[in-house]
């Protein structure tokens, strides 16, 4: 019996829990067996109290006896029924309670899942985090030494600068000291021009007073080859006749005897444009036609241009006529225009003008000038007064230089080794126009010089012919 009553009373007794929910939080009040055992026996303790207070008293009776035991009896019954629904209540809050346990251990282990994942995410994060400050770390050395290189060149660029200043303060001080001498030689070139534009001047006043000269010497000349003529003339007659002293009507001086000559003595490559010709117009005509010219249109076209004229006026004396010679001044005056002299100071004749045999090709051909022979880069010269029309490369001709004397007369230097005139640059006789060089059609170092008469090649050789001839009546 006490078995049975045990198990009953242990499985009535059970362990309970009352789950409590307040403000969203959950908490729990533990009932263990010993305090639900305490609480009953406790309340059957003062039922048995009161029980045994009423069993005491002797002056109730009976009735009251019965009516308090039925009354206790009701209070037990009341209280196995509390006890009843208090257990029902009790299985009812332990099934809730195991409910809201699997529920909050459902949430609890779905909290642990979500803690699991975000500590796993953590975890990630800080092993990112760990890499990304290795990697930072890393650069932050990177860019250390970088910055430690930089300031090292930085150091040696602020020197290099320091220096450049120091170099630069020099080098201004150098332009300084240039511009200062830059300006003292501006003031130099300056009075040196000044002094130029004077020498040129003073050159200027010298040149006319030569031209004055040159003209004054000129017509003393004339002056004395007329006079010559006459006292040429007054010795033939006083050979003749008994001779007769000059009168004052006759306007002549007393004139030494001496021999007639016309031309001062001069080579052929230096004649200047002041020498006076050879000595008759017959001569001159003579050594001018020996060269092709047609002297009479040269005389022409001579004659068709005005010359400069001047000086001061003297009164026509009808006797200073007797033997001048007008013609013979215009034949004069074309002699110092004509190539008569030779563009080489040395030279040998290597190829005449005319047919001969090309040098090349061996060829029968036709040669339009001459082959002068001289030592390399020899002086060419001009061989008259003139305007140089053209200097540059023809062809087979190499470098030239073409010089026109007026009166349709041309002359031309090939196969130079440089020019060292301009074009249009005017040239006096003798003048240096180039170097004798191998340029162009050639087989070895030589000028090939021609005359061209109205753009017709003329034999030079005849030129220079005439230009000796010239000489040569000089010097009778």
């Amino acid at each position: 019996m006490l078995g049975p009553l045990l198990k009953s009373t242990l499985r009535l007794f059970s362990e309970r829990q009352i789950l409590v929910r307040a403000e969203g939080r959950v908490s729990y009040i533990r009932l263990s067996r010993r305090t639900q055992l305490g609480i009953v026996l406790g309340g059957v303790a003062a039922i048995a109290v009161v029980v045994y207070g009423l069993m005491r008293l002797p002056e109730r009776g009976a009735a009251q006896s019965a009516s308090l035991a039925a009354a206790l009896q009701a209070q037990v019954e009341a209280l196995q029924r509390q006890l009843g629904a208090a257990s029902a209540r009790q299985a009812k809050d332990e099934e809730a309670a195991a409910i809201a346990q699997s529920a909050a251990i459902a949430q609890s282990k779905a909290a642990v899942d979500e803690a699991e994942t975000r500590v796993k995410a953590l975890e990630e994060a800080r092993d990112r985090a760990v890499a990304e400050e290795t990697e930072l770390q890393r650069q932050l050395a990177q860019a250390q030494e970088v910055a430690s290189s930089r300031s090292q060149s930085m150091a040696q660029l602020n020197r290099a600068l320091d220096a450049n200043r120091g170099e630069l303060r020099q080098s201004d001080a150098q332009r300084q000291a240039l511009q200062a001498r830059v300006h003292q030689l501006e003031g130099e070139l300056e009075s040196a021009n000044a002094r130029t534009n004077q020498a040129k001047a003073d050159l200027v006043g010298n040149e006319r007073k030569l031209q004055q000269l040159a003209a004054e010497h000129d017509m003393t000349l004339s002056e004395r080859d007329r006079l010559q003529a006459r006292l040429s003339e007054l010795q033939s007659r006083g050979s003749t006749s008994a001779p007769a002293a000059p009168s004052a009507a006759d306007g002549a001086a007393a004139v030494p005897t001496a021999p007639q000559r016309t031309i001062a003595d001069r080579p052929s490559d230096q004649r200047s444009e002041n020498a006076p010709a050879a000595g008759g117009s017959g001569e001159i005509e003579q050594v001018l036609a020996s060269t092709g010219v047609d002297v009479e249109k040269l005389l022409g076209r001579l004659n068709s241009v005005p010359q400069g004229q001047g000086g001061p006026y003297v009164a026509l004396d009808r006797k200073r006529l007797v033997g001048a010679d007008a013609r013979g001044e215009e034949l004069q005056n074309i002699l110092k225009q004509l190539p008569l002299a030779a563009p080489l100071a040395h030279y040998s004749l290597a190829s005449e003008f005319g047919s001969r045999v090309d040098p090349l090709n061996r060829r029968q051909a036709f040669h339009t000038g001459l082959d002068l022979v001289a030592p390399y880069r020899s002086a060419v010269y001009s061989t008259a007064p003139g305007t140089v029309i053209f200097t540059g490369v023809k062809d087979n001709y190499g470098k030239v230089v073409e010089i026109d004397h007026g009166h349709g007369i041309v002359t031309r230097y090939a196969h130079l080794h440089r020019f060292v005139v301009a074009r249009g640059q005017k040239v006096p006789a003798h003048f240096q126009v180039g170097e004798l060089g191998s340029t162009g059609r050639s087989t070895g170092p030589h000028l090939h010089y021609e005359v061209l008469v109205n753009g017709t090649a003329q034999d030079p050789e005849k030129f220079l012919q005439a230009g000796k001839n010239v000489v040569q009546a000089n010097g009778n």
